[in-house]
């Protein structure tokens, strides 16, 4: 009797169950944000807020210690010798630059004193000529940190969450940007900025993957730009900052100003944790809600009654993640070859924006330009995305760095101010930054569900190691002919050209859940078009 009673529960549990619809996730989230709304908007608008200071933070340093090399005058009898001979020989417009400066070992309070009335650093703690390389540490060792963080938080986001984990990072940048205001030394400052450097790329990155993956399939382009052009907004202001404030430690308290006002949006965004965490940590019913409030926000409200999520429950070791890279090629194909990619697009983004006061002539004006070139790269990502689709726009804007670097080796003076090579490199820096965009949409489209926290971190890890490279090749800029370090860039960008050949488009299809998705055969084939064809149902989400 009993026995019997249970098998007719079953019977009847399974044809509760085959009424429902099986959808996955994705389906789910494309069902229920059919478009982009002003409630939706004002939602992304209120979580993008939270990398609202993540430039200002990074480059910080450019404006910060900038070196003077054209601000000074002389004062001792030496240096007033030299400028004499210059003015006879008609060269006194030339006289006060780095040149003058390091080429007769001019020393700073016995040969000559900075006149600039912006105060920086590297003047307080006499950082220049043979001693500028302790500039680019300062600029660099801010990377190393970032890459240690990212190191340790391979497992961050898929163990406390998106969210959360970019909230613990958000706070590290603050204190780290805040102390830095008061950096009694050389010493200090450097260990104050591996700390910031620590907490951004945890913050920024884990913000990425948590607005991300919110986003509808035909929304995912316009969110990932929107998120780029969130840096954008913090360049400009870091710009304006530093044109307006005199003193280097108040310009570091401002830019920290920022940083409270991104941690305060953490509190303030009604945007919960990603569904595709709690999914991965097999909380199915923590999911559904977020799924459900999303919905109703939406204005397409849906109820589990009629729908099955269908996804696996499985809590991932960290240890099984990384054999999991042996065991499925393609994903270590893809993997690799990303990594390859973000290296190189940090190598040649970073040498341009520490590179600015050797390739231009105004620092703000080369800044300023540089990060409105930077908010066009960004704007551009989305529309030639749009266009091309993700493989296509990423080559587009590869190929159009090495073009653009080409160019730049013509010795063509346009103005007093513009020479062809500031200009072809203005518009390198908009490629560069449109490949950085499409970067991060394209490798988070590339790698399944189950691993994307580690592969976005292992990617931007390898980022990092060319950020900390990018400041040093300023400094060939020095030491010799300009033409050398155009070069690189151009060869750089063919080499990310031909890395990004060997992955397949990931335009319009479905996202990977697991390593399984995207191996086909034994062979391990890249299979993202037999993706498009499985059927509801048979998507399986970890």
């Amino acid at each position: 009797m009993g026995e019997s009673f249970d098998n007719s529960a079953i019977q009847l549990m399974n044809q509760d169950f085959k009424k429902k619809e099986p959808l996955s996730l994705e389906d789910i989230v494309d069902r229920i944000v059919p478009r982009l709304n002003l409630k939706l908007f004002l939602l992304f608008l209120s979580a993008l807020s939270t990398i609202f200071h993540a430039a200002a933070v990074t480059y910080v340093t450019a404006l910060a210690g900038n070196i003077p090399y054209k601000d000074w005058e002389c004062v001792s009898d030496s240096c007033e010798a030299l400028f004499n001979n210059a003015s006879a020989a008609g060269l006194e417009k030339d006289f006060f630059s780095q040149n003058t400066v390091c080429g007769n070992n001019l020393v700073a309070a016995t040969d000559f004193n900075w006149t600039t009335q912006k105060t920086t650093f590297t003047t307080d703690w006499n950082i220049y000529c043979k001693y500028e390389a302790k500039l680019s540490l300062i600029s660099s060792i801010y990377f190393v940190g970032a890459l240690l963080g990212l190191l340790c938080s391979t497992a961050i986001f898929d163990r406390i969450g998106r969210k959360r984990g970019a909230l613990v990072g958000c706070v590290l940048i603050t204190m780290g940007t805040a102390a830095s205001s008061a950096a009694p030394n050389y010493q200090t400052l450097l260990v104050l900025r591996v700390i910031s450097g620590f907490g951004l790329l945890i913050n920024y990155t884990g913000s990425y993957c948590w607005i991300i993956e919110f986003a509808p399939t035909h929304l995912r382009n316009l969110v990932s730009g929107c998120y780029n052009l969130g840096w954008t907004l913090s360049y400009l202001i870091m710009v304006m900052l530093g044109y307006l404030i005199d003193k280097w430690e108040h310009l570091y308290l401002a830019v920290s100003g920022l940083c409270v006002f991104s941690l305060a949006m953490f509190f303030i965004t009604p945007l919960p944790e990603s569904p595709r965490f709690h999914l991965v940590r097999g909380r199915d019913s923590e999911a559904k809600k977020t799924l459900e409030y999303l919905s109703k926000i939406s204005g397409h409200p849906i109820s589990f009654d009629t729908i099955h999520l269908v996804y696996d429950k499985r809590i991932q070791n960290y240890l099984k993640q990384v054999k999991d890279f042996m065991k499925y090629r393609s994903m270590l194909k893809r993997t690799l070859l990303c990594m390859v990619g973000w290296f190189l697009v940090a190598l040649i983004t970073y040498a341009y924006t520490f590179g600015w006061s050797k390739i231009g002539t105004d620092l703000y004006t080369s800044y300023m330009f540089a990060a409105l070139g930077g908010g066009l790269g960004y704007i551009l990502s989305i529309l030639v995305c749009r266009v091309l689709g993700r493989k296509q726009a990423t080559l587009f804007f590869f190929g159009s760095v090495a073009v653009m670097n080409l160019i730049a080796m013509l010795d063509v003076k346009l103005s007093d101010t513009w020479t062809l090579e500031h200009v072809a490199s203005l518009l390198g820096n908009v490629g560069i930054l449109g490949a950085f965009a499409m970067l991060y949409l394209y490798t988070g489209e590339l790698a399944p569900t189950s691993h994307r926290g580690m592969v976005m971190c292992i990617s931007s890890s390898c980022a990092r190691v060319g950020s900390f490279i990018g400041p040093y090749v300023s400094l060939l800029y020095g030491v010799t002919d300009r033409k050398i370090p155009l070069a690189l860039f151009a060869g750089l960008s063919v080499c990310a050209f031909v890395a990004i050949l060997f992955l397949p488009d990931t335009t319009g299809v479905g996202i990977p859940e697991t390593p399984k998705d995207i191996e086909i055969d034994r062979e391990g084939k890249e299979g993202f078009d037999e993706l498009k064809d499985i059927s509801d149902g048979e998507t399986r989400i970890p």
